[in-house]
């Protein structure tokens, strides 16, 4: 900031000095307005402040009449101190649109990460659904749930619930169409990240379904319990069903099976699903730390 004043100064005083036999000893302090201006957007207020002074005493010495001084200089110093608000604030704004111009290309960018990852995943939700179906309208009403379900995760990220009430305000609203008096939450507050809600959402909506047709949401007296805990960066959550008619494990590999093998998986997770004689057990753990590299 000292240099650029000090250059100011003295381009400020050759240009005076270069039109003196032709201004013969008038305008002392003219030429270096511009230059107190260059100083304080070029290097700051500090800059600014310090090409005033020195511009001042530069002035005073070799121009400036010992008749009207005082009135000369203290008018400079005033203007100049004027000039330098001026410019400061110019640069501030400057800045401030800089800063928003970046920060909009950050979202636009955010937003289309966001809409490709959507999409990626709902085209493999898409395939495999139609992999498992028997019939078209058994393929549009899996789809249609399992979209559904999504939806509602997509729109409850982007208001204030998750902020608020974290895991359990996004699990709660996931399961409510089944049930909520059925499930039992338990956990601590946990923020949600974007891609871990869409996660959670595909997972426990798969869950849930197959809880309503074969576990333990199949009859009156069955519960589900998902508890959860955090431990550093992990998420670990375990779904647990209870009361329900006796399980047996399916013959062939299912829409869970696979999607959990698709979620989560290492290094960002695990994921275990086992098919006990009392009821369904899912254990699951995810880094709750966002990963642009996916």
């Amino acid at each position: 900031g000292q240099l650029i004043a000090l250059l100011s100064v003295t381009a400020a005083a050759g240009l005076r000095a270069l039109v003196d036999p032709i201004v013969h000893g008038h305008i002392p302090v003219l030429t270096f307005f511009p230059f107190v201006l260059i100083a304080s957007i070029w290097g700051g207020a500090l800059s600014g402040l310090s090409a005033i002074l020195l511009s001042a005493v530069v002035a005073d010495v070799f121009w400036v009449s010992t008749i009207d001084k005082a009135i000369t200089l203290t008018a400079f110093v005033l203007v100049c101190l004027f000039g330098l608000i001026l410019a400061r604030l110019l640069c501030a704004m400057v800045e401030l649109h800089a800063e928003q111009e970046q920060r909009a290309k950050i979202l636009a960018h955010e937003v289309k990460h966001r809409a490709n990852n959507l999409l990626g995943v709902i085209q493999g939700v898409s395939a495999q659904t139609a992999r498992n179906a028997k019939s078209v309208k058994e393929y549009h009403a899996s789809l249609e749930g399992r979209v559904s379900a999504l939806a509602a995760a997509q729109h409850l990220l982007a208001s204030d619930g998750p902020s608020a009430g974290g895991l359990q305000c996004l699990l709660a609203h996931i399961v409510e169409p089944f049930g909520a008096d059925r499930f039992v939450l338990e956990g601590p507050v946990v923020p949600v990240p974007d891609e871990l809600g869409t996660s959670f959402a595909l997972l426990l909506h798969e869950l849930s379904t197959n809880a309503m047709k074969y576990g333990a949401l199949s009859v009156s007296d069955g519960k589900v319990n998902i508890r959860w805990e955090r431990a550093g960066e992990d998420l670990r959550l375990t779904w647990r069903e209870q009361g329900g008619p006796p399980v047996t494990a399916p013959a062939r590999t299912g829409f869970g099976t696979r999607l959990l093998n698709a979620l989560f998986t290492p290094p960002h997770g695990q994921a275990a699903l086992e098919f006990l004689p009392d009821g369904v057990e899912c254990c699951v753990r995810r880094k709750l730390t966002n990963d642009r590299r996916r």
